[in-house]
């Protein structure tokens, strides 16, 4: 039996719950697209059932894996309020299961944290907990792709997950980010909400820019002396490859090999 098979036949027998991850930071431009849409064509690539759920208005998820998000008619936004299921907008690219958005997402703080609609979403920080709740045994892996904002989307996010993982440009800016989130992350904690921390990924990092170098060295330093918290050994450089697969929507994980190596080193894969 194939790893593929063998993976499906695990889960939807045993009907175990997948790994849910978001790839959250506070601030933006530090690769968390790139991370979800590479993470997940190397998880595929290695033969686990993998989804991309897209939480970030931006919608770029779907041009990540080549579909135009003008064509959407339905999206995760139609799911959280009620008006489809998952298996309405999922969509399949290069061995991935995509729920997408756009900007429609936008809508959703507003709609449902309004008075007028308190009976209508009593608990609306655990809407998307709710809806991956009709697909989670589905799966090996659910990654969910963020925005930088600490907004309803990202607090359905990290709500729904049972792990975080925070990238970062090893800049002052993005560093910064780091803080900010493990900061939004513990006080979930604290109020009851059981998430992992599973570690920060350097992202975008450049060899020839000492800055890089001095800070990612500051940060490992650092988060040694935090046993919860972890930086990983694997590194994503700066690569145009990464920004054509992107810009074209083609993942290929033979072009970006170093998450590959990322995703059997965050989940423990042989």
């Amino acid at each position: 039996m194939s790893k593929r098979s063998k993976s499906k036949a695990t889960n939807l027998n045993n009907a175990r719950p997948a790994r849910i991850i978001s790839i959250a930071s506070q601030k933006g431009g530090v690769g968390k697209t790139a991370t979800v849409t590479n993470m997940a064509v190397g998880l595929a690539s290695l033969g686990y059932k993998t989804a991309v759920i897209d939480m970030d208005a931006q919608g770029h998820i779907a041009l990540s894996f080549g579909i135009k998000k003008a064509d959407l008619e339905k999206t995760i936004y139609d799911v959280l309020i009620g008006e489809a299921a998952m298996d309405d907008i999922k969509h399949t690219k290069f061995g991935v299961d995509l729920y997408l958005s756009n900007s429609s997402l936008a809508d959703l703080g507003p709609k449902v944290m309004s008075h007028l609609n308190a009976k209508l979403f009593p608990a609306p920080k655990y809407l998307l907990r709710k809806a991956i709740g009709q697909i989670k045994t589905q799966y090996d892996y659910i990654l969910i792709d963020t925005s930088p904002s600490n907004d309803i989307p990202t607090i359905n996010s990290l709500l729904a997950s049972t792990d975080i993982i925070i990238p970062v440009l090893p800049e002052g800016l993005s560093i910064d980010g780091i803080y900010e989130t493990i900061l939004l992350i513990k006080e979930l904690q604290e109020q009851g909400t059981k998430i992992n921390i599973l570690g920060v990924l350097p992202t975008m990092v450049q060899d020839h820019t000492n800055l890089h170098h001095v800070k990612l060295q500051e940060l490992r330093k650092e988060f040694a002396e935090t046993p919860d918290i972890k930086v990983f050994d694997t590194v994503i450089k700066r690569a145009i490859r990464h920004g054509l697969a992107q810009t074209h929507g083609e993942p290929d994980i033979n072009k970006a090999p170093e998450y590959l190596t990322f995703v059997k080193e965050a989940f423990a894969i042989a």
